[in-house]
């Protein structure tokens, strides 16, 4: 993206959903009608002769606000924020087809499941991390209302500490800041008038930092669909950094720890060390992530990496340790081939249904 004219310093809701209805909306009627337990309103206010309005989140899944407006004058407005978790963004087509169909209302756009697909979804995301990284390059803080009267903002300091910069990826950028939402690690201010600088007023001219890859990681997903994560040069030198100030008495969060320990293990932007993978990963595990380090350590043993020959042993140990669903898999995997002695179908089978139970696409397929 070249030069763009930024003088936004506060993330907006992105694509506005027009329902027209004269049909009195009430949010615990919705609920029920939804059949979705876990949909909380936050606040629900008026604007005397102008608008009735309602801030409202999904329990578990949101990090950020839907919300919905209602003018006086037949006219539902239904909006999500542009950095919403990922699931509330798959969800807001339904939540709007739903919202019209409940209001006997008619949606302005006809094929919403359609117009906002998962291209949208990554567009939409695109965008905003483009319009986040613009920001940045101006002023020091970007500021997003995750709840209400409540601003957080992303800097470049906050962002430091999980070896992520203006030239990582989208995915990393947008990752990381719903793992602070999630976790609560993103600063706030309580109140505009707290904000400690002064910002300009006047269009600003920017260049957006761009990422270049140098390597990238593949996984799968639940369903089987692969992704990648990319990292840049600039990545590996933040990461790198990190692993010394670590070294040096740093607390990091064990998931950061997990990116150092991937680029030794693949070998992005140095040569591949097994050896030192296995020390990233282990202290990512003792450092709280039991859902992608022990997962990767696992991997890394049962296929070997560098120095560090295969080891089923040491692979089923550290799948043990994990959370994640696809290691449960390989669990069973490992009774059924035997890797730790005899093989066992009964032992194999629980963790397969338990794979399964998750969603792990293997398991599925494994227990039909």
């Amino acid at each position: 993206m070249g030069p763009i004219k930024e003088k936004h310093y506060l993330c907006g809701m992105n694509t506005p959903i027009i329902i027209r209805s004269s049909k009195i909306f009430h949010f615990q009627d919705f609920i029920d009608y939804l059949d979705i337990s876990k949909m909380m309103i936050d606040h629900h206010f008026e604007v005397p002769g102008e608008s009735i309005n309602w801030l409202f989140h999904r329990e578990g899944i949101s990090t950020t606000l839907f919300a919905l407006t209602y003018n006086l004058s037949d006219v539902y407005t239904l909006s999500v924020d542009n950095l919403a978790a990922y699931d509330d963004l798959k969800f807001f087509p339904y939540l709007a087809d739903s919202l019209a169909k409940y209001l006997d209302g008619k949606l302005e756009i006809a094929n919403i499941y359609e117009e906002l697909d998962d291209n949208w979804i990554e567009e939409t995301i695109a965008d905003e991390i483009a319009r986040l990284k613009g920001t940045l390059t101006v002023v020091p803080h970007y500021f997003f209302a995750q709840a209400f009267n409540d601003f957080s903002y992303v800097s470049e300091d906050t962002l430091y500490p999980f070896g992520v910069n203006l030239h990582s990826s989208t995915p990393r950028i947008y990752g990381y800041i719903q793992y602070m939402m999630r976790n609560e690690l993103l600063p706030r201010f309580n109140d505009w008038d707290d904000i400690p600088v002064d910002y300009p007023d006047e269009e600003v001219e920017v260049d957006i930092p761009q990422h270049h890859p140098i390597g990238r990681v593949k996984s799968w997903q639940l369903d089987g669909s692969e992704t990648y994560e990319t990292y840049s040069q600039e990545d590996v030198d933040h990461l790198l950094e990190l692993a010394d100030e670590y070294d040096g008495g740093l607390q990091l969060p064990g998931v950061v720890l997990n990116d150092i320990g991937t680029i030794h293990q693949e070998g992005i932007g140095m040569p591949m060390d097994g050896e030192k993978a296995v020390y990233w990963f282990t202290e990512a595990y003792q450092a709280g992530d039991t859902l992608y380090a022990p997962t990767n350590l696992g991997d890394l043993y049962r296929k070997g990496c560098g120095k560090v020959k295969p080891n089923l042993k040491k692979a089923f140990e550290a799948y043990q340790l994990s959370t994640d669903p696809y290691a449960h898999y390989r669990i069973g995997q490992a009774y059924e081939e035997g890797w730790i002695g005899e093989p066992n179908i009964v032992l194999a089978m629980k963790w397969y249904h338990k794979a399964a139970e998750e969603g792990h696409h293997l398991a599925i397929k494994r227990i039909q």
